[in-house]
């Protein structure tokens, strides 16, 4: 047969059934139902969801696998923080703060003892934060000598110094100490000098401004730098006299004249995060509501402080010989938590716990035997009054774990089994640093998801 004849035939069958499709009774005739037209031509119905229902159902499955793998983390891991209510939105007030910061800087204060001394631990925090969010310095200098891993200087001729922790020999008699509970005496002429302390070192820190922080005027105060003067008149209860430096800047002076405490020097940059270290070798961190009040609200409102990391607990432990005295203790704690979130109420707070500790019992490196429970017990105290717990303890390993951050190559701790050596502190900051900005990261992964 010719394939014109079997062209037509074809078109006449598919004729034939279109015209029965078109006048045969939708709902049937006779048992019998033909397919519309319409169904004919448009094909079949697609059955299940539509690609967009497809894609949509997808894309809920994966952020439902990344909240999961979130709340997991700060559900189990030792290095989550504890926060009130087990809630990891905890934060978000700081991370808006963070997000603005070039903006609207913002400054941390880590209060700790001596396992901070030498920017140790907050260097590692700062420098993470800065690089996140903007920033630069190496923030509060003492008015006395002192020097970091970075940062060297202070007064050229030697001036009184008192605190208001440890030995009661350096109290002044007064409450005004400062927001850093330390200062020293001016009653003459002084020259306030910051440089590298080693000059070839990669981490060298630059700042583009200077803020002198003073109290206490019984005379008036003048501050020179950079050929322009400052000239305080006595009275009120905080000072704070700014200097705008060259960007980058790596060395400052200023010349101080007067009657009066000098409580620090700030070396910041102009924008983004700005942070200070407070070590106190001895401290238990229980002096806050021996300070000034209003001396403090006033500083912590000032220089936008939006996080206060309290880091203590560590020389507390060995006295605390009974229950009696370990309940004493909670309870002051939580009286200075709570008394810096009234003085500071934008601040997060941020109570970090001791490390593992050892001491020998039974010829035998082990834990203090009341270190755990302090632990939990510091856990509660801190959560039940708003703020939140980070687990230096727990982070280690655990119970009798400073044993093996001793024996480490190289060395995380010292042969005290007490303290970090540079390289463990680095670590604990690295850690610390790593578990904050993961609830960053869910802060940023729910405004990006959940709208």
């Amino acid at each position: 047969m010719k394939r014109s004849r079997i062209a037509l035939f074809l078109f006449g069958v598919i004729a034939l059934l279109a015209v029965v499709c078109a006048f045969f009774p939708a709902d049937g005739l006779l048992g019998l139902r033909f397919p519309t037209l319409g169904e004919v031509l448009s094909g079949p119905e697609p059955e299940g969801p539509s690609p967009e229902e497809l894609l949509e159902q997808r894309r809920q499955a994966i952020l439902a696998a990344e909240r999961s793998e979130f709340l997991q983390f700060f559900a189990e891991d030792p290095a989550r923080f504890y926060v009130p209510d087990g809630d990891p939105r905890f934060f978000d007030p700081l991370f808006d703060a963070l997000e603005r910061a070039e903006e609207e800087p913002l400054r941390i204060i880590h209060y700790g003892d001596s396992q901070i001394e030498e920017d140790r631990i907050t260097g590692t925090i700062r420098s993470r934060l800065q690089a996140r969010f903007g920033g630069s310095g190496p923030g509060m200098m003492p008015a006395r000598q002192h020097a970091t891993r970075q940062v060297g200087g202070g007064a050229s001729v030697g001036l009184a110094r008192y605190f208001i922790y440890g030995d009661p020999a350096y109290r002044a008699g007064i409450r005004q100490y400062g927001p850093y509970a330390d200062f020293v005496r001016l009653d003459t002429t002084a020259v306030l000098s910051y440089y590298p302390v080693n000059s070839r070192s990669a981490e060298r820190t630059t700042f583009d401004r200077m803020t002198l922080v003073a109290g206490n005027l019984r005379s008036e105060l003048k501050v020179t730098a950079r050929g322009q003067s400052e000239t305080v008149e006595p009275g009120g209860k905080l000072a704070l006299v700014r200097f705008e430096l060259p960007d980058s800047s790596q060395r400052a002076s200023m010349t101080v004249s007067g009657y009066a405490d000098l409580y620090g020097v700030l070396l910041d940059g102009k924008g983004g995060v700005r942070m200070d270290n407070v070590a106190m070798r001895g401290s238990g961190g229980t002096f806050f509501t021996a300070l000034d009040a209003d001396q403090l609200r006033l500083f912590y409102d000032q220089e936008n402080v939006r996080l206060i990391l309290l880091q203590f607990g560590g020389n507390s432990l060995p006295v605390l010989n009974t229950d009696k005295a370990v309940t004493k203790e909670l309870e002051t704690l939580r009286w200075q938590i709570r008394h810096l979130q009234e003085l500071a109420p934008r601040a997060q707070i941020v109570f970090i716990g001791p490390s593992d500790m050892a001491t020998t019992v039974r010829g035998k490196r082990q834990t203090y035997p009341r270190l755990p429970a302090f632990v939990d017990s510091l856990k509660v105290s801190a959560t039940q009054c708003g703020a939140a717990y980070w687990d230096i303890y727990g982070v280690m390993g655990g119970e009798n774990s400073m044993a093996a951050w001793v024996a480490a190559k190289p060395a995380l701790a010292g042969p005290d089994y007490i303290h970090f050596t540079l390289a463990g502190a680095q670590r604990i900051g690295e850690l610390f640093s790593d578990a904050l900005l993961l609830y960053y990261d869910y802060y940023r992964w729910r405004k990006d998801n959940e709208g």
